[in-house]
């Protein structure tokens, strides 16, 4: 398996005009977290999308006895302490805010960032602070947003920044029939969720709908709930691109609610029904008038939810994500093996 891995890559970098040299391994620690969680899944994914492509790499857990049960995969792991090589890269989440300085010392390192808004969530309110992103251990950030992307490239104007696409599983996530259900996720702005409902309960709104709370379930039986669902309603904020109302627009979903800012390039006022954070009133009355409007004549939000479903599907594809990641991964492993020893910037003080 490794010489088709060498051969692969050897192959491709004469294609793009790169010297052929022995392909890295890439080793991406992840959290030892096992409740579901969609970054968790996108940091597995990405494991496989890099091996099935010609890019060695593993997922590595902190604990040797950690499992994740929650989803699927086949996915290679590794657990405890780990060797790695000179030319090796290792891949940590943003929310090991300054531990990352530490972590990476000594390694080519990249910081794959899903949610750009926890950038700083671990950092002193004052002091000074030796950020890992300006750092000469790490060679680049991956993003999976435009917005991520600006917010990185304002505050990093030097530090390569590479937006990757994720992608809705067609296998999980497609129309069916409908029932009169409305489903969301309570992990964010839960107190929100329960205003919203219970504005509507005692306006008797909700009379005739089943309302389905996703939580501690397998990604299977979430995106069960999700495709039977008429309505998905969204309280996930910050996000750095949100899965969620993307999947539930895959699934033929009304998605309604917060978009996150990371959502904002696909939940659209065209695609469906976005509330500013906070606004409860806001979100309780578009609600109402989506019940209402359902109860009525459907067709104007069938259409809406049928064309969201497609734009998704498009945009979000297997292949986008893919393509995305072969040629964020094709730019860093280009860069130089051995990291500068000047720092890109000033430390913040």
């Amino acid at each position: 398996m490794l010489i088709f891995y060498l051969g692969t890559r050897s192959a491709r970098r004469s294609k793009i005009g790169i010297a052929p040299m022995t392909t890295p391994t890439i080793y991406v620690f992840a959290p030892d977290l096992s409740h579901p969680l969609g970054g968790m899944r996108m940091l597995y994914r990405h494991v496989d999308i890099l091996n099935a492509n010609g890019f060695p790499a593993y997922i590595v857990h902190n604990s040797p006895r950690f499992q994740i049960d929650w989803f699927e995969h086949s996915t290679p792991v590794l657990r405890g302490k780990i060797a790695m090589n000179l030319d090796d890269i290792a891949v940590y989440s943003e929310i090991g805010g300054l531990n990352i300085s530490q972590w990476a010392q000594g390694k080519r390192a990249v910081v794959f960032n899903q949610n750009c808004y926890y950038t700083f969530s671990r950092y002193p309110m004052e002091g000074r602070v030796r950020t890992p992103y300006m750092q000469p251990e790490v060679i680049a950030t991956l993003v999976v947003s435009e917005d991520s992307k600006r917010y990185m490239q304002w505050v990093f104007p030097n530090l390569p920044i590479y937006r990757i696409r994720y992608s809705i599983n067609p296998k999980l996530y497609f129309p069916q029939e409908k029932k009169k259900q409305i489903c969301f996720m309570p992990r964010k702005n839960k107190e929100d969720a329960k205003q919203v409902l219970y504005l509507l309960r005692y306006r008797k709104k909700l009379a005739g709908w089943t309302i389905r709370e996703i939580k501690d379930m397998s990604e299977a039986r979430a995106a069960e709930i999700i495709r039977e669902s008429a309505i998905f309603m969204s309280f996930g904020h910050p996000e750095g691109f949100g899965l969620p109302p993307a999947e539930a627009m895959a699934a033929g979903c009304i998605v309604v609610g917060y978009h996150g800012n990371g959502g904002r390039e696909f939940f659209t006022p065209q695609h469906g029904f976005p509330i500013e954070v906070g606004d409860i009133l806001g979100y309780a009355h578009t609600m109402e008038r989506l019940l209402e409007e359902y109860e009525r004549d459907p067709p104007r939000l069938m259409r809406i939810a049928g064309d969201a479903g497609r734009f998704v599907r498009d945009v979000y594809s297997r292949e986008a994500e893919k393509h995305s990641i072969i040629a964020a991964w094709e730019r860093i492993l280009a860069q130089p093996p051995s990291p500068s020893l000047a720092p890109r910037q000033t430390p913040l003080t």
